[in-house]
């Protein structure tokens, strides 16, 4: 796997992706945002012991998505970092969900302007 940075623009701002190391983990991770309670971005780690199609998608409260930082995208195994800009969002508290195959997971997370 190698390791480089993909950019792009979401409507809530600036989000960056990257992998971020060569060993391979031995299971599906996601890892708790930090800093939480952040202001106006935070970082969401994730790991993946083999290739997959990977979505990672931010709800508020009410379970409405607010944006998908991962959009069904294919990932080498590995050790991802993204970064999310919550800059446009009203303070309060957020969800986050990883899905890769079989695998789901949602974290909370509190945006405190």
């Amino acid at each position: 796997a190698g390791s480089g940075a993909l950019l792009y623009t979401s409507m809530n701002g600036f989000v960056g992706i990257t992998n971020t190391g060569n060993e391979t983990p031995k299971n599906i991770v996601l890892s708790q945002n930090y800093p939480n309670p952040f202001n106006p971005s935070t970082k969401i780690d994730f790991s993946l012991p083999k290739a997959s199609s990977v979505n990672l998608i931010v709800y508020d409260m009410l379970g409405r998505e607010i944006t998908k930082l991962v959009n069904n995208e294919y990932k080498s195994a590995g050790n991802y970092s993204i970064e999310f800009n919550g800059q446009n969002l009203n303070s309060g508290i957020y969800f986050y969900r990883l899905n890769s195959g079989n695998f789901m997971e949602t974290k909370r997370m509190i945006l405190i302007k």
